[in-house]
This record gives structure tokens, sequence and C-alpha cells, in this order.
């Protein structure tokens, strides 16, 4: 609401002054616009309203209130079974979403799982390798092979040189003995 010192003006003055704030505030609040001065406002924006209209603006806005009202309040039958459908299909849909979340979730726990367990398996797995690796001694094992077992070296005439080109294959049928 719009105030202005009242003090200079005289008592009719007043009284106009204090009516047009009026009428301003309730074309202010009706109409819910910012506000609107010199020659911008439109010439019907200051008049004084009648109560005989003020009364016929009332009880249409309270008509159309009622009719929404009614139309709100008003609900058949085929609204609430789309509501009603709408509703299962949103709370199945939720339903697997969750389940999904559900399944991923403990199918990540379990590749964690077997995760630690493929670590825990290789390193064992290179544990053993590495014992195996350490108590093989090759020099006792050519001693073996020459002293008990008759073995030697190849002579420079039993060993054969295949030239491989690309492509080609070699295959060996039996030993060759010279």
């Amino acid at each position: 609401m719009i105030r202005k010192s009242t003090r200079a003006l005289n008592g009719s003055q007043q009284r106009d002054q204090y009516q047009s704030n009026i009428i301003y505030s309730e074309a202010f609040d009706r109409e819910q616009a910012s506000y609107v001065s010199g020659s911008a406002a439109p010439d019907d924006f200051w008049r004084e309203y009648s109560d005989e209209e003020t009364h016929r603006r009332n009880k249409d806005v309270r008509l159309a209130a009622r009719r929404n009202r009614q139309k709100a309040v008003y609900i058949n039958l085929r609204y609430v079974m789309y509501m009603a459908l709408l509703v299962a299909c949103m709370t199945g849909a939720l339903i697997c979403y969750i389940k999904l979340k559900s399944d991923i979730s403990s199918g990540n726990k379990e590749i964690a799982a077997l995760e630690s367990t493929l670590t825990e398996l290789r390193a064992s797995n290179d544990e053993l390798y590495n014992e195996v690796h350490s108590d093989v001694d090759l020099e006792q094992i050519r001693e073996i092979a020459i002293d008990e077992y008759g073995m030697k070296y190849a002579d420079q005439d039993q060993i054969v040189v295949y030239s491989k080109a690309k492509g080609d294959r070699v295959h060996q049928i039996a030993g060759v003995t010279r």
C-alpha cells in the first residue's frame, strides 16, 4: 500500500488520497502487476469501482473458484484405475531396479572375493615355483646325465640346421642316426 504524508493536505484531499490508495492497492492485489506510474498507466487504472461492480466481480470469482473445486473433487472411475495402474507400474519398475542394483552389488562382492582368492593362489604358485627352482642344481644334473646315463655333447656332424622361410614348416618323421 502506498503511504504519503497527509499533514499538508486538508480533510477532503486526505479522503480522496485515502480512497485513491485503497483503489490502487486493490488493483495491485487483483492484477498482481508491478507499479505503473505516469503516462504508461492505462486510463482506467485509477477509476473507482462501484459497490455493485465490485460485488459482481467478487461473485464471478467465487463462482469460478467453486467450479474449480468441483472439478478438482470430481474423479471418475477411469481416472482412478489409470492412476492405480500407473502406481503399480512404477512400483514394479522400482522393485526391478532395486533387485538389479542388489544383483550388481552381490556380483561385485563375488568378483572381489574371487580376485582376492586368485591373488592368494598366484602368490602361493610363485612361492612353490621359486622353491622348486632353488632346489635344482644344473651342474649336478649334467654330471648324473654324463656319468650314469652315458650322455655326451653332440658332435658337429650330428647337428643339422634348417633355414626357415616364412610360411614353411619343418616336420621330423624319425630320428636320424649316423
